[in-house]
């Protein structure tokens, strides 16, 4: 089974992720910051990342620039979760090292399409 860890600060958003993922056969992790985000990644080396880009602390860039420094954990794919998809916004994601984008609010198709496009089927 596919493991997909959740970095989200905002509760409700991250419960949501969790019911998703729980209701279609993906273990999960879940944090609620950057900091755990970067221990979890290199400690569980999960299958893909779900980041927030918008934490209190480290940000989901700097977590990003974390995760993708150590070896084992570089080639995780990682999801920026963003309420900011300008163009511009969306040019820094993807030059900072994000695999693909979901914007806020998203629709369940729209999330377990975007794993299921990096991952195949759980």
């Amino acid at each position: 089974m596919k493991t997909i860890l959740i970095v989200e600060d905002n509760a409700l958003n991250r419960q949501l992720l969790e019911a998703i993922l729980d209701a279609n056969h993906y273990d999960r992790l879940s944090v609620d910051n950057g900091s755990s985000a970067v221990e979890l990644a290199i400690s569980k080396l999960p299958d893909l990342i779900l980041m927030d880009i918008h934490m209190v602390g480290i940000d989901g860039y700097t977590a990003l620039t974390m995760i993708r420094a150590n070896d084992a954990a570089a080639k995780i794919p990682v999801i920026a979760i963003t309420g900011n998809a300008t163009l511009d916004d969306r040019r820094r994601m993807i030059t900072a090292g994000f695999d693909d984008i979901i914007k806020k609010p998203y629709t369940i198709d729209t999330v377990l399409d975007m794993i299921s496009s990096i991952l195949g089927t759980p």
